[in-house]
């Protein structure tokens, strides 16, 4: 029997993900503070913006990791955001490494927020340069991030760390990818639409609706499974065609893409 082991896996995109694949006959294996219930095999109680708190042991083999715990923009929280999105993320893929098998697959459920990586990459490297037991209550101050900047960048963050890990995975035989939904009807979706305001309603209002979270854990099994052995370092845009209307728009004019 296969073995996932997934964070965040008690709601949202992490609670669908579990699902998919316990229903592909995986074992599953969930990291969250919250019960993720009947599609988890085990269930491990973590509180990963807490880096003190060693990890749990975890058995192998381990097949698949799935990286879907975050915090979404919330005020007075930016620290523990970049901590729990990008910090705790490589920490447990970390602990996890040992134990996956040949042919594993890890996937890193990034954001369309994450989409100017490019331009902030000097941040990014900044961030990535932390340690994972790193206190960011200095760097959040020093950077002067507000909630949806923290929320920005542990997205760019955990794109142009899926990339950068994709060369020294290779010889290990393991994988690693990520997936960038745009909205998604989760329990968190109000805390985008009042953080980002009118850029997320855009985003519905042009994709005509928001994703399901059960839309974007199809993208992840299909990640997981051996039909994506040669999928590797990419970053899915989960996200209805957003982000072809948005980098089209404006360069190619509104009549080329016509059928």
């Amino acid at each position: 029997m296969r073995h996932a082991v997934i964070t965040g896996a008690a709601s949202g995109i992490g609670a669908a993900a579990a699902r998919a694949l316990h229903e592909r006959g995986y074992r599953i294996t969930a990291i969250d503070l919250n019960d993720p219930g009947s599609a988890a095999d085990r269930w491990i109680e973590q509180d990963l913006g807490d880096p003190d708190t060693p990890l749990p042991v975890i058995d192998g083999p381990v097949d698949a990791l799935i990286n879907a715990a975050g915090l979404p923009p919330r005020a007075g929280l930016e620290p523990k955001i970049l901590s729990v999105n990008v910090l705790a993320l490589r920490r447990v893929t970390r602990a996890v490494l040992p134990l996956m098998s040949e042919g594993g697959s890890i996937v890193n459920v990034a954001s369309k927020a994450g989409a100017k990586w490019r331009e902030n990459i000097a941040q990014v490297r900044h961030l990535l340069a932390m340690p994972d037991d790193a206190d960011l209550t200095a760097f959040v101050a020093d950077e002067r991030i507000d909630p949806v900047r923290a929320y920005d960048l542990s997205k760019e963050a955990v794109i142009v760390w899926t990339k950068a890990a994709t060369g020294d995975l290779i010889d290990r035989g393991i994988r690693m990818n990520a997936v960038s939904p745009a909205a998604v009807a989760t329990p968190i979706l109000d805390d985008f639409t009042r953080a980002f305001g009118e850029r997320a309603t855009r985003g519905i209002e042009m994709t005509r609706r928001s994703g399901s979270p059960e839309e974007v854990a199809e993208v992840i099994a299909f990640l997981t499974s051996p039909a994506s052995e040669w999928v590797r370092g990419c970053n899915i845009e989960t996200d209805g065609g957003l982000t072809a209307m948005l980098e089209t728009r404006d360069i190619i004019g509104p009549d080329v893409g016509t059928p």
